[in-house]
C-alpha cells in the first residue's frame, strides 16, 4: 500500500514530463534583475563610436612640451660629448664568423646590417652586442660580437609589441591626457598593455576605436624611437608632474643607469631596447580594457589597463582576431551557460550546477512527501 502510494506520488505527470528548464523556473525564485551597465556606460544607453570623455589639456600643455624640450636638450648634450671621442676603429664579428669594420661611438647595428643587404636592414627590429640587446641606431662602444633579430625570433618579437605599447600610451596620454604608469610586452609572450591613471574614468570597448585612431596616426609618422641616459635629478625634474614615475625613480639602485625613450610628442621612462621607428607596427588594435591596482596593492591607485596586439602586417593581425573569435566559441564558461549545464542564480553566491539544482528539489519534494503520507524515512529502515 504504502509503495502504490509512493510511485502516485513520484509519477505525477505535470512533475515528470516537463524539462529541467521548465522545472527550475516553477520552483526556483523570480529571474534575476538585468546586470548592471559596464563601467563607464549609462543604462539603456547605445553604444558611441567616440564617447565623449574629461581630458586634462593643462597637464598636456605643461608635461608634453616640457619633456621634450628636456629630452632635446640632454640629447644634443650628449652626442656633442660623443663627437669628440668618437672614431677608433673596432671588430664586429657575426655569428657566422665573419668580421665587419667599424668605428667606436659611431658605427649603429643599423649599419652593420645594411651592408649585409637592404632585405636585412629594413627587417632587422633589434639586435644583441656581447649579449646584451641594443638598439639598432644605438652606437656600438668597442669591439663586440653582434646578432640581429627579426619579428620571427622571440627578441624581435618582444621588442615589437613592447615599443607597440609605447605607441599605445602615446595614443592614451594624448587623446585622455592621463598619467602613464608602466606599459610591458606581456608576461605570456603575445601582446602587451599599457597601465595608467585616469581619475574617474572608466575605459571600455566603446573608446577603442579613439584609442586605435591615435596610434595609426604615430605609426603614420614614421616616429624614430630615441634613447639618452639621464642623472637621477635629471629625470625627477623630466617626470615631476606624474608621481607614479617619481616612484618608480627613487626606487632604482644609485648605480642604476636610467635611460628616457622618446617617439614623437611621447618622453617616457624605459630601459628599452625599442624597434627603430614606429612605421614597422602596421596593424594594431585594442583587445580589452580592464581596472588594475598600481603595484598590485588593493589600498593603492585604481588604474585602468587597456591590452593591445600588434604585428607587422594586416594579414597576420586577421588571423589572430580570427583565432580568438574561435577560441571564444569553446570556452567551457560560455558552452556551459549556453547548454544549461549551470546557471547564476539571485539567491546563490556561485555558480548553480542545474543537475544539483534538480537533484535537491527532488530531495526536498520527497522529504516533504514522506511528512505528509506517515512514511517513515527510509535511511532509518
Amino acid at each position: 500500500m504504502l509503495c502504490s502510494q509512493l510511485w502516485r506520488r513520484l509519477s505525477i505527470p505535470r512533475y515528470r514530463a516537463q524539462p529541467c528548464k521548465t522545472l527550475l523556473r516553477r520552483f526556483s525564485s523570480p529571474p534575476p534583475p538585468p546586470p548592471p551597465p559596464e563601467m563607464g556606460k549609462k543604462p539603456n544607453a547605445q553604444p558611441e563610436s567616440s564617447p565623449a570623455h574629461p581630458k586634462d589639456e593643462a597637464y598636456l600643455e605643461t608635461v608634453i612640451p616640457k619633456r621634450i624640450a628636456a629630452f632635446e636638450s640632454i640629447k644634443a648634450q650628449q652626442l656633442a660629448h660623443l663627437q669628440s671621442i668618437s672614431g677608433d676603429p673596432i671588430k664586429i664579428t657575426l655569428p657566422d664568423g665573419s668580421v665587419k669594420e667599424g668605428k667606436k661611438w659611431v658605427s649603429t647595428p643599423f649599419d652593420i646590417a645594411k651592408e649585409i643587404s637592404k632585405s636585412l636592414a629594413s627587417n632587422a627590429l633589434i639586435s644583441k652586442v656581447n649579449g646584451v640587446l641594443w638598439d639598432m641606431s644605438r652606437p656600438l662602444e668597442c669591439d663586440c660580437e653582434l646578432k640581429l633579430f627579426t619579428f620571427e625570433s622571440d627578441e624581435g618579437r618582444d621588442t615589437f609589441w613592447h615599443s607597440s605599447a609605447h605607441i599605445l600610451g602615446q595614443a592614451l596620454e594624448m587623446e585622455y591626457g592621463c598619467k602613464l604608469c608602466i606599459g610591458p610586452c606581456t608576461t605570456r609572450g603575445e601582446g602587451f598593455y599599457y597601465d595608467a591613471f585616469y581619475g574617474e574614468l572608466g575605459l571600455n570597448e566603446d573608446h577603442f576605436k579613439r584609442i586605435d585612431s591615435g596610434a595609426s596616426k604615430a605609426v603614420g609618422e614614421k616616429q624614430p624611437f630615441e634613447r639618452i641616459e639621464v642623472t637621477r635629478e635629471q629625470a625627477l625634474e623630466m617626470f615631476s608632474e606624474n608621481n607614479f614615475k617619481i616612484e618608480i625613480i627613487k626606487e632604482l639602485p644609485e648605480d642604476k643607469t636610467i635611460t628616457v625613450y622618446r617617439c614623437g610628442p611621447l618622453v617616457d621612462l624605459c630601459r628599452g631596447p625599442h624597434i627603430p621607428n614606429t612605421s614597422s607596427v602596421k596593424a594594431l588594435a585594442c583587445l580589452k580594457a580592464s581596472s588594475a591596482y598600481w603595484r598590485g596593492n588593493k589600498d593603492r591607485e585604481s588604474l585602468q589597463r587597456v591590452y593591445g596586439i600588434s604585428y607587422p602586417d594586416n594579414k597576420r593581425l586577421k588571423e589572430y582576431i580570427t583565432r580568438l573569435e574561435e577560441a571564444k566559441k569553446y570556452d567551457h564558461r560560455e558552452l556551459g551557460k549556453n547548454q544549461e549545464l549551470f546557471f547564476f542564480h539571485p539567491l546563490s553566491p556561485e555558480v548553480v550546477s542545474s543537475f544539483r539544482m534538480v537533484l535537491e528539489f527532488t530531495t526536498s519534494w520527497w522529504n516533504l512527501s514522506e511528512i505528509n503520507t506517515g512514511i517513515e524515512d527510509t535511511k532509518r529502515l
